[in-house]
């Protein structure tokens, strides 16, 4: 019984030990980086130093991301390996201990005035798989910046590039009617601008029923909103719907909020809410 937790003791020892360069005179832990630019040494991309990972990370367009961040996370310890990306989108993570990790990646930006720190998307489905480093050369790992679709590592349900809405049944005044309970609520988000990638977004149809209340995957923009009741018969009444103070109107925008710092394995983006009557 004494056998494994040398083992386990050990194999933490070693990384902390590797990591020792990480700790500042008080003690707390301040990961290693390498800063946007070299990689390799030369100013070129990354190598193939064996024990390392290493990839390069793209927008939605395809171009290069500079200075996006990149999580080295050890799977059975503690720890932690920051490295930024070069002008090329390209990084490498300094020499690693034996043990499995895996990579996360974050982009930074400025959005509606905010800041974002958006969870990265992986090139493959087993990119999410942990790896152990390869002592004949480096591990490849790449992102991309993807506005919508599921994360597949995520913990919990329901958990996507895109942001959440939650809508709100709520009245303004004391002879207005919600929508009824068998009906659904078919919500139309007009994009006014781009999208947060810069790109050109589209019009978008979601629903839900009355109890269930929530919309998923929205590309984060700036939307002009408009909510309709689907009666259960398949009749339709315009909805009015805004903020929880009012006052509510036919149409009203929608804007996302950024949801702490950078790090987990969600979108890192606050869930908004639209409130909805009838007239």
């Amino acid at each position: 019984m004494t056998k494994p937790a040398k083992r386990s003791f050990s194999i933490t020892t070693l990384l902390a030990l590797s990591l020792v360069s990480c700790s500042n005179s008080s003690g707390s832990m301040t990961p290693p980086t390498t800063p946007p630019g070299d990689t390799d040494g030369t100013g070129g991309g990354p190598s193939s130093a064996p024990n390392t990972v290493s990839g390069q990370v793209l927008n939605s367009q395809g171009k290069p991301i500079a200075g996006a961040l990149i999580w080295v996370r050890p799977a059975v310890t503690t720890g932690l390996v920051t490295v930024h990306t070069n002008a090329q989108g390209q990084y490498q993570s300094p020499t690693l201990v034996n043990v499995p990790y895996r990579t996360y990646g974050y982009v930074q930006t400025e959005y509606q005035g905010q800041p974002f720190c958006l969870r990265l998307a992986a090139n493959q489905l087993n990119e999410y798989d942990a790896f152990s480093p390869n002592p004949s050369g480096t591990v490849v790992r790449n992102f991309k910046l993807q506005l919508s679709g599921k994360i597949p590592d995520a913990t919990i349900a329901n958990t996507y590039f895109g942001a959440e809405v939650r809508l709100m049944h709520h009245t303004w005044r004391n002879d207005q009617q919600l929508a009824a309970s068998d009906s659904a609520v078919e919500v139309t988000l007009v994009p006014d601008g781009a999208l947060i990638d810069g790109s050109v977004g589209q019009t978008l149809v979601r629903s839900a029923k009355v109890g269930e209340n929530f919309l998923y995957d929205i590309p984060i923009g700036h939307y002009n909103v408009t909510a309709t009741e689907v009666h259960r018969d398949g009749t339709r009444t315009p909805l009015v719907l805004g903020e929880y103070q009012g006052p509510p109107a036919s149409q009203t925008t929608l804007d996302f909020s950024a949801s702490g710092g950078c790090g987990g394995s969600t979108s890192n983006v606050s869930r908004a809410f639209l409130y909805v009557a009838r007239p």
